[in-house]
């Protein structure tokens, strides 16, 4: 269940130009305290607060105050080429900041919207045929456990369950992982974790494979070790690929 909620949860992937747009959100906001507490109200200009430490790439960024009185104020901030279709709000009137539904997005998201959207289903088609593959591996798993539990089979068991995560995380690098996705502790200690994981789930299927007498080991659960060592060899080169190409040396 854990492993379905990290895949799904497509911010831990954010896109660099989504981190830029935020910061500058927040670099707004700190330089709007700054000014109120200066002259009693907010700017509603943002060259009134140049000097004021807001700082961001007009090139890559769009920011705006919408709107401004002595006590209140609306300031927008998203990608100025948007390809995630995300949206950052801070406004006083709606208890400060918060990232923009399906409704306000299409306000301010135009063009790109509808390949967008497009984009963003074809990741969810992708997760949703992945999440029935990987359920499907587990029912497969279980069967196993209830035919073959034993002393005997309990390393080659335990190697194909525990090397399932690390094969959803290594997806969910493939389908959401490019060039523009910043790389923080979010993705790299769970590629790190899949890697080692797959790494020891190796190590034990081969352990298990080399101290059994194959003539009188189960056919199937000899299938289910080598499976367990492809699903290891697959998620680790899919994850050091991810990071070789992506990650910034």
């Amino acid at each position: 269940m854990s492993m379905f909620y990290l895949i799904s949860c497509t911010t831990i992937f954010e896109n660099n130009y989504d981190v830029m747009a935020r910061q500058a959100l927040f670099d707004l906001i700190k330089s709007q305290e700054t000014y109120r507490a200066e002259h009693d109200k907010y700017a509603n200009k943002l060259a009134q607060l140049s000097s004021y430490g807001l700082k961001y790439h007009t090139g890559i960024v769009y920011i705006e105050i919408q709107s401004a009185t002595k006590d209140e104020y609306r300031a927008i901030s998203l990608p100025a080429e948007s390809t995630t279709a995300r949206v950052f709000i801070y406004d006083t009137t709606k208890g400060g900041y918060y990232e923009a539904d399906e409704v306000e997005v299409s306000k301010y998201v135009l063009g790109a919207l509808n390949f967008i959207r497009g984009e963003k289903d074809k990741q969810k088609t992708n997760f949703f045929l992945f999440s029935i593959l990987l359920g499907s591996l587990v029912i497969l798993g279980f069967r196993f456990v209830s035919r073959y539990e034993g002393k005997e089979n309990n390393n080659a068991l335990i190697s194909y369950f525990v090397s399932l995560p690390s094969l959803g995380w290594a997806v969910a690098t493939l389908n959401y992982v490019n060039s523009d996705i910043v790389f923080n502790s979010r993705i790299l200690i769970p590629s790190w974790t899949a890697i080692a994981v797959s790494l020891s789930c190796i190590f034990i299927a081969l352990q298990w494979l080399k101290s059994r007498n194959h003539l009188t080991t189960p056919a199937p659960v000899l299938g289910l070790a080598g499976c367990s060592l492809f699903i290891s060899f697959i998620s680790m080169g899919s994850v050091a690929y991810t990071l070789l190409k992506y990650y910034p040396a």
